[in-house]
């Protein structure tokens, strides 16, 4: 035990003081800084873009019924007119409105476009305005859709139906008892080219059928094309089936070659 505490030493004491009263610092010793001001964020930043993209895709869509609803207001007037023995501009508006072949042959092209906006039976334009605003709403929200796609789709839809309608007449040309003097009209190619690409986009998304039945996107497009196929050449259906399969093939073709593999 002795050893050891000759080994240790003796703790020092530490020096006392006196504690004085601290000296106040002064004023500039911390240097002034101005805190920047928080950076506002742009619009862009603030907002989810592919929302304004839905809104203005509906924008077109709504655009796209109104111009049908417009044609639509001016077949029935002139159509009364020609009931009430004013025939002329009811017959200007069907030669200038409505797809023919032998029409088309001489020159008149824009009845592939004008023909796509016309309607002159109110069940025909409901059916079509009803179902392109309920399945062109599964369109527009998808976000690598912009408004200019969403044109496009519907323009280069309604553009293909009347060719194939025109194909399909050329090909019952050489039947001799098929009717002669067909035209064709409607919205029905924009209405299946938007979904086609819709379901391709989106195939399992759900459509309530008739309001009631849940259906896959891509089962009732397909059956719609099924059905078209089945009675494209029965001469005694009123409606126009192969222009619903050139609208369908727009969009098919434009979303393998536009859309597929595309990341918002």
């Amino acid at each position: 035990m002795s050893a050891l505490l000759r080994q240790t030493r003796p703790l020092r004491s530490l020096p006392s003081f006196t504690p004085s009263r601290p000296r106040p610092l002064p004023r500039n010793f911390y240097p002034r800084t101005q805190i920047p001001p928080r950076p506002r964020l742009s619009r862009s930043y603030e907002t989810n873009p592919f929302a304004s993209h839905e809104k203005a895709n509906m924008r077109v869509l709504y655009a796209l019924m109104a111009v049908n609803v417009s044609v639509f207001g001016y077949a029935i007037y002139v159509r009364e007119a020609a009931r009430q023995g004013n025939k002329q501009p009811w017959l200007h508006f069907i030669r200038n409105m409505s797809l023919n072949l032998d029409d088309v042959r001489q020159g008149h092209w824009w009845l592939l476009f004008t023909s796509t906006f016309t309607h002159i039976d109110l069940s025909h334009i409901f059916s079509n305005l009803f179902t392109v605003f309920f399945l062109g709403r599964f369109l527009a929200r998808h976000p690598i859709i912009t408004p200019t796609r969403y044109f496009v789709i519907a323009m280069g839809s309604g553009l293909s139906g009347s060719f194939g309608w025109l194909a399909n007449r050329y090909a019952q040309e050489r039947n001799p008892l098929s009717r002669k003097y067909v035209r064709g009209l409607g919205f029905s190619g924009v209405v299946m080219g938007i979904s086609s690409v819709a379901a391709c986009l989106m195939p399992s998304a759900k459509v309530h059928l008739y309001g009631i039945i849940p259906v896959p996107m891509w089962a009732l497009v397909a059956g719609y094309a099924a059905y078209d196929g089945y009675y494209l050449n029965d001469e005694t259906s009123k409606v126009g089936h192969a222009g619903h399969l050139g609208g369908s093939a727009f969009g098919i073709v434009y979303y393998f070659t536009r859309l597929r593999g595309l990341r918002f």
